[in-house]
């Protein structure tokens, strides 16, 4: 498994939050070789990695936007937008390799919201409706022709200890 952005993260922001639970999961998902994270809303970082080691199938994430949330009742959350890709290298002009490129990115796409749907129900930490996910598949040419799957969705994550004064 090939891991970008490992660094061990000293502040605690939303967008680490997010990265450390969409992280955990992505690598932890079948047949996926790489997990990265943008540097703002375009993907130099995924184009640059594939240009010196072999990264597909991957999985990309898009620095979130994200809403704050108080209960009211002293306990925090963020909502996230969240957008990934997952890509899977593919020839291109051969039909059967590209349809095998999308199959792999769908059925990685789908078991990582599987995922988030499992902790949702399983977990106190993770608000997710499945029904805001959107997926759509996508290319992607550099020096490597890829085909994938868009994932939009919104999710929900304990927050507590970035926004108590306290530390309960």
């Amino acid at each position: 498994m090939i891991y970008s952005n490992s660094k061990p993260m000293q502040t605690k922001t939303a967008t680490n939050i997010f990265w450390q639970y969409f992280r955990s999961v992505s690598e932890n998902t079948e047949n996926v070789l790489s997990v990265s994270q943008s540097n703002g809303e375009r993907m130099e970082r995924l184009l640059a990695a594939s240009v010196n080691e072999p990264i597909y199938p991957a999985v990309f994430a898009m620095r979130p936007k994200y809403k704050p949330f108080d209960n009211g009742a002293d306990q925090y959350s963020i909502f996230f937008e969240a957008v990934f890709y997952v890509f899977c290298q593919s020839e291109q002009g051969n039909q059967e390799s590209e349809d095998m490129a999308f199959d792999q990115a769908e059925a990685i796409s789908l078991a990582i919201l599987q995922q988030f749907k499992l902790d949702h129900q399983t977990t106190e930490g993770v608000d997710f409706d499945y029904n805001t996910a959107h997926l759509e598949p996508v290319t992607m040419m550099t020096l490597d022709s890829t085909a994938g799957y868009e994932v939009k969705l919104k999710i929900g994550l304990v927050a507590n200890d970035l926004f108590r004064n306290d530390n309960r």
